[in-house]
């Protein structure tokens, strides 16, 4: 089923809820004065996550944060949480998908030259490099 939207009179009270006695709009997440910054009103709860999507929106559903402060943060987690559901939905239903192996081949062999090359555990360390030398007047 595809995603609900507010319907207008609910989008409204969302956004008459946010706004101050001064008439500024406020993120309900963290209290910042949006001013003229672009908001969202979005799903408390991700709506992908809901299960019983015949009831209708209300206000308690929806809260009207800052694009830049608060809903892309939110989204981000929101869709790492819809990604698990899904994922474990698909495992308790039995079709998961199988991580796609990677290729293998014969490989190359190894040059004459490299055959010969002594392996670095045997020589000797080097001593620490002089980054910041004391100068002497």
């Amino acid at each position: 089923m595809s995603r609900r939207e507010f319907t207008k009179s609910v989008y409204a009270a969302i956004v008459k809820r946010a706004m101050q006695s001064n008439g500024e709009i406020a993120c309900e997440g963290c209290g910042l004065i949006l001013g003229r910054k672009p908001y969202h009103v979005d799903h408390t709860v991700p709506d992908a996550l809901q299960v019983d999507k015949s009831r209708k929106l209300t206000v308690d559903d929806g809260k009207l944060l800052g694009v830049e402060c608060c809903h892309k943060p939110k989204t981000v987690e929101d869709q790492g949480a819809i990604a698990k559901a899904k994922r474990n939905e698909a495992n308790h239903l039995g079709f998961k998908t199988i991580p796609a192996k990677k290729l293998r081949g014969a490989g190359f062999p190894k040059s004459e030259k490299a055959a010969k090359r002594e392996p670095k555990a045997f020589l000797p360390p080097l001593p620490p490099r002089q980054l910041y030398r004391e100068e002497q007047p």
